[in-house]
């Protein structure tokens, strides 16, 4: 016997009795399709009402922080800029204040005269010295001139200077302090600083030999006030210097020159100096008022007997 024995064709299977809604039968695959459906419905619906939302929060947040950080870090730079701007401004005060000082001050003005008079007096500590020495190389009548203070002074006005003395002949403030508006004739004031600075003009005047020439304007450039020297004009020798020296008769009715025994050449120089200072509030003097006298004026120092 066999199972065919049994399976007859009265004998089948029913077809499974499936639910129905809305006229559709829940088969496995039509549920299937409607599961798979219903879950993509769900996973979309979590994206648009949970997700993207929480995804749009997160991205306004992340923008908010990086918002932040950069606003951190422009204000760190702002401090780093505002540290570096105070120390530039400090360095640049002290540069000022440096640049300031180089500018003569009213009291430095008072004192100018006998600072240059003293710089000058100072080429002179050898002269008695060099004097003395010279007259020793000189023929006696030469020396003679010399015994009397009188007599030599006499003698040194017909023939110059047997040594050279290094003296201050003028030393005259012109007019009052006045503030540099236009740069004229003043080319070494720049255009920055017109209305700014103010000077006083001194008419100066010195004698002196070459080397005491020389050594007076190298110490003029180390005084403190800050000095414009123009107008230089420089004289050699004196009246008396143009006969062309010291000779005297020898035997046999000989001129002989006296080498050794000649006056020094005497450079007189003369020349205008500008002593800068910042412009003050003071008023300065219209043009065609008189002039208040100057703290620097003072009577030009008379020449030595």
């Amino acid at each position: 016997m066999t199972s065919g024995d049994f399976l007859t064709q009265d004998m089948g299977f029913d077809e499974p009795n499936y639910p129905t809604v809305l006229g559709i039968q829940l088969t496995p695959m039509v549920s299937g399709i409607l599961l798979g459906l219903l879950g993509a419905a769900i996973a979309g619906a979590t994206w648009v009402y949970l997700i993207s939302p929480l995804m749009e929060e997160n991205g306004t947040i992340q923008a908010d922080v990086d918002s932040k950080e950069e606003q951190l870090k422009k204000a760190e730079q702002i401090k780093r800029d505002l540290k570096a701007a105070k120390e530039e401004l400090v360095k640049v005060g002290k540069q000022r204040e440096q640049v300031m000082s180089l500018f003569a001050k009213e009291r430095d003005l008072s004192t100018l005269l006998l600072d240059l008079n003293q710089l000058i007096e100072r080429n002179n500590s050898g002269v008695l010295a060099s004097k003395q020495s010279k007259l020793a190389a000189c023929p006696s009548w030469v020396r003679e001139q010399y015994t009397k203070v009188a007599k030599s002074q006499t003698f040194e006005d017909q023939v110059g200077p047997l040594v050279a003395e290094a003296k201050l002949n003028k030393f005259q403030p012109a007019g009052v302090t006045e503030v540099i508006t236009a740069a004229g004739s003043d080319s070494y004031v720049q255009p920055a600083l017109l209305g700014k600075l103010k000077r006083q003009t001194i008419d100066v005047s010195f004698q002196g030999n070459f080397n005491q020439t020389q050594s007076i304007f190298r110490t003029i450039e180390r005084l403190q006030p800050l000095l414009i020297i123009k107008n230089l004009s420089m004289t050699l020798g004196t009246k008396a210097q143009k006969s062309g020296g010291l000779y005297e008769t020898g035997p046999g009715e000989t001129i002989r020159f006296l080498t050794n025994c000649q006056p020094e050449t005497l450079v007189t120089t003369t020349f205008k100096m500008d002593a800068l200072m910042p412009a003050s509030a003071d008023v300065v003097a219209p043009p065609g008022a008189p002039a208040s006298p100057s703290p620097a004026a003072s009577p030009s120092p008379s020449p030595k007997p």
